[in-house]
């Protein structure tokens, strides 16, 4: 493991029952919210988050979701790192952007051999059939010899 990934390793903390924590330091910013208030969320859209480098080249990781809820008449995004890829922490850059607002999240996970998810806070919408994007940036080792960024990005 190189010094970065030891460093960020440390700083993540633990895992409880294989489902990587959110870490205290997450850096939140923009939005109405945190969208685990929201009820009955549906994924509007989704993106793959693919491998670049070694072993991942191609495959699958994760994915970035749209998400919505009616009860929060909002948006945000979601990334679903998939596990036992890897062994190393990712730190996840995502926004989410509609009617002129954005709001966004910089978080670092460890997915492990259960995974991990991140979000951003959620934008309440005036019309709910705006269009909404949101993008992400992972970036990690990813179990290779380069710390290097994989991402996606999807509209609807």
């Amino acid at each position: 493991m190189n010094l970065r990934a030891l460093g960020t390793a440390i700083l993540v903390g633990g895992v409880v029952s294989g489902v990587s924590v959110l870490p205290a330091h997450a850096t939140d910013w923009g939005g109405n919210g945190d969208p685990s208030t929201c009820a009955s969320p549906i994924t509007v859209a989704t993106a793959g988050i693919y491998g670049s480098r070694g072993h991942l080249i191609g495959k699958k990781i994760g994915e970035l979701q749209l998400r919505w809820s009616w009860s929060c008449h909002g948006n945000w995004a979601r990334v679903v790192l998939y596990g036992g890829n890897y062994p190393d922490t990712v730190t996840v850059d995502q926004v989410v952007e509609s009617e002129g607002r954005r709001a966004g999240a910089n978080n670092v996970v460890h997915p492990g051999s259960g995974g991990a998810t991140a979000w951003t806070p959620y934008i309440r919408l005036a019309n709910s059939q705006s269009t909404a994007c949101v993008q992400v940036s992972a970036s990690s080792d990813f179990g290779t010899l380069n710390f290097h960024t994989n991402g996606a990005r999807v509209c609807a």
